[in-house]
């Protein structure tokens, strides 16, 4: 071979190895970071975006990440019809931390007020702020920032949908559909009832890892659901079996109470070989995170839900003190059981009487409790009805 060829194979080889680079490059740009590949590939199969109603989308209630606090979502049944009870409601628990809160005047803003952010005013006045609004009005501010910036900038990410029986779950994009929600409360005039949204087949927890992952950090109790609905998936794929979260509900448990499905980890092992996936999925960096953040799954729901609400690392977490009381683990139902039956249910029910019999002085704690024990009533008629037709 002569050396002038030899020499031309050479720079033939350093463009195909500079072209794969480029393209592995350009895959990691414009695609989910951290998705395995079979993940990865799936993701490369959505379709160009489409506008899908508002109205017609429902969302994951078990999504891992919460872009609405527990106190606010007391508040919302989960109809998309009904969002402006959430936002309502959001408005009210956030002035009861003491941040009374203007939507209308904070959504007509062309910039981010000045003590919300770094951000001057168009007019260059500063708007004083509380620095501390507290995280039931920190996390509407964040949504009300996101909102002005889709009106003034449009929407460059697409939420992702699968096609269900209401029409349409959500997948990814809970917090950008929120927005457009509230666009549509105060702007009806501009017409933002539909919002881009990617179509896929159906729901897919991984793809739903990786861009909780890749977007924004979860926090503590965000990332211990995220292990929670991952490992329920490889272990549903070898035979376990799992209540769904609107059945653990409508029984009477908490929303944690799903998740601890798999909190013990001597029964529910991570399966051989798929430690790497778990990992690269959560963007964590060791099995000793995993093991952490299974553990949080063992908390009771008062620090759950406190930890939650107020953005708590791992480590903090630990370090909170356990309540003076914990709360009865609820009834399990047995394989043969009838769920309908269910001792929690009448007892739900008999709280309920009791609060309306007395509904003029109920005090606050007490008229959140009983909205919530209304909710999971309604939750549990609209299965039994779901179940009654299926059986014809």
């Amino acid at each position: 071979m002569s050396q002038r060829r030899r020499r031309r194979d050479r720079e033939g080889t350093l463009l195909n190895l500079q072209r794969s680079s480029a393209q592995e490059t350009a895959d990691a740009i414009y695609r989910d970071p951290g998705l395995p590949p079979d993940i990865a590939s799936l993701d490369a199969q959505r379709k160009t975006a489409r506008p899908v109603d508002i109205g017609s989308i429902w969302p994951d209630r078990s999504q891992p990440r919460r872009a609405v606090p527990m106190r606010a979502r007391r508040h919302w049944d989960g109809d998309p019809r009904h969002l402006a009870q959430l936002f309502g409601g959001w408005l009210a628990e956030s002035r009861r931390d003491g941040a009374a809160l203007d939507l209308e005047d904070l959504l007509r803003q062309r910039y981010w007020p000045e003590g919300l952010d770094d951000t001057q005013d168009e007019s260059g006045e500063s708007r004083a702020w509380p620095e501390e609004a507290g995280p039931l009005a920190s996390a509407l501010l964040g949504l009300v920032r996101l909102a002005v910036n889709i009106r003034q900038t449009g929407l460059t990410n697409p939420i992702t949908v699968a096609r269900a029986e209401r029409a349409f779950q959500l997948e990814t994009g809970e917090r950008r559909w929120l927005a457009f929600h509230l666009l549509q409360m105060h702007f009806p005039d501009e017409n933002w009832s539909h919002i881009p949204a990617h179509l896929v087949e159906r729901v897919d927890v991984w793809r739903q890892a990786g861009e909780n992952s890749a977007r924004r950090d979860l926090n503590a109790i965000g990332r211990a659901r995220q292990l929670a609905i991952l490992l329920m998936d490889l272990l549903r794929e070898r035979g376990h079996n799992f209540r769904e979260f609107d059945e653990v509900l409508a029984a009477g448990g908490s929303e944690r109470d799903y998740y601890a499905q798999v909190a013990d980890g001597q029964e529910f092992r991570i399966p051989r070989g798929e430690g790497e996936r778990l990992l690269n999925a959560m963007a964590l960096n060791s099995p000793t995170q995993l093991r952490q953040y299974r553990a949080l799954l063992r908390l009771d729901d008062e620090r759950w839900r406190d930890a939650d609400e107020r953005n708590l690392g791992e480590g903090e977490i630990r370090r909170l003190k356990p309540p003076s009381r914990s709360r009865p683990a609820p009834p399990q139902r047995g394989l043969e059981g009838n769920p309908f039956t269910d001792p929690a249910n009448r007892r739900r029910r008999q709280r309920i009487w009791g609060y309306a019999r007395r509904y003029v002085v109920l005090g606050d704690d007490e008229r959140l409790q009983a909205l919530e024990q209304i909710d999971l009533d309604r939750r549990w008629l609209e299965e039994l009805r779901s179940a009654i037709r299926r059986r014809g």
